[in-house]
């Protein structure tokens, strides 16, 4: 417990006594705000007495004391709603944070299957240029092929051309013969 002390004060020319617990310059500062406002009332009013220029200045203080808490007070609501916000916005980051955890996951997902895509797609490639490469190859024999046909359709037309000629000219020769032959019957 602190220990009580006797500051001498001084208000509006008059000396008194205070016991005073704990800060002495606290109540020294007081003190001296208290006889500031009075000895402004007493100014402003020189042919005042000492009480009515006590109720004045207690007024006066007592107006910036409301005045004050009022302040205090709207200060304390404008420190809610901002500490309000400041969940809110705390509360919306923290969504945002997890649901950019999520998306990053997504993405970490959609990376690993594009890889996965990726060589599939270059193996697919890969069959595609041997399915190419088969298929110029089977071009090459097919016309290769359509070559070899088309000389031997040639000579197969030309091989009947002359059997119509070795048939006609047998035709013709068995005709003959057998003219000659009834001829000499005849």
């Amino acid at each position: 417990m602190p220990e009580q002390t006797i500051m001498e004060l001084r208000i509006l020319d008059t000396e008194f006594n205070l016991k005073a617990k704990g800060n002495e310059e606290h109540i020294k500062h007081v003190a001296d705000y208290v006889n500031a406002e009075l000895e402004r009332v007493k100014t402003a009013n020189p042919f005042t007495n000492h009480i009515r220029i006590a109720i004045l200045g207690c007024m006066n203080i007592t107006e910036r004391l409301f005045i004050a808490e009022e302040e205090v007070r709207s200060s304390e609501e404008v420190k809610a709603k901002e500490i309000g916000e400041i969940n809110q916005v705390k509360e919306e980051l923290k969504q945002t944070n997890q649901r950019l955890a999520e998306e990053l996951e997504k993405f970490e997902t959609l990376a690993e299957e594009k890889e996965l895509l990726q060589k599939e797609l270059e193996e697919k490639n890969d069959l595609l240029a041997q399915y190419r490469e088969h298929l110029r190859q089977s071009k090459i024999e097919s016309e290769t092929s359509r070559k070899t046909i088309l000389d031997l359709q040639n000579q197969l037309f030309e091989s009947q051309i002359e059997l119509v000629k070795a048939n006609k000219n047998h035709i013709e020769k068995d005709v003959f013969k057998n003219i000659e032959e009834k001829m000499k019957l005849d």
